[in-house]
């Protein structure tokens, strides 16, 4: 799947804009697929994983990540 047909298909869990899709090398000569949400207003901003795992996190997972992003903001 071409990285603009991923951006199309593959949209935040919170805001629902297309996230950033790269290809990582995984060491072994081959890729996997990372995506990241890079809207300043989400509160997944920033949080980049495997394509394969961000489709399977669980609701305590996504608020995990939305509060490390709420004491960042409350830091800064």
């Amino acid at each position: 799947m071409s990285a603009s047909k991923l951006q199309q298909d593959c949209l935040c869990h919170d805001c629902r804009q297309p996230l950033d899709a790269r290809l990582q090398a995984d060491a072994k000569g081959g890729y996997y697929t990372i995506v990241t949400c890079w809207n300043p207003h989400c509160l997944l901003r920033t949080f980049t994983r495997s394509l394969s795992s961000y489709t399977t996190l669980t609701d305590t997972d996504w608020e995990a990540y939305r509060e490390m992003n709420r004491v960042q903001a409350q830091a800064s």
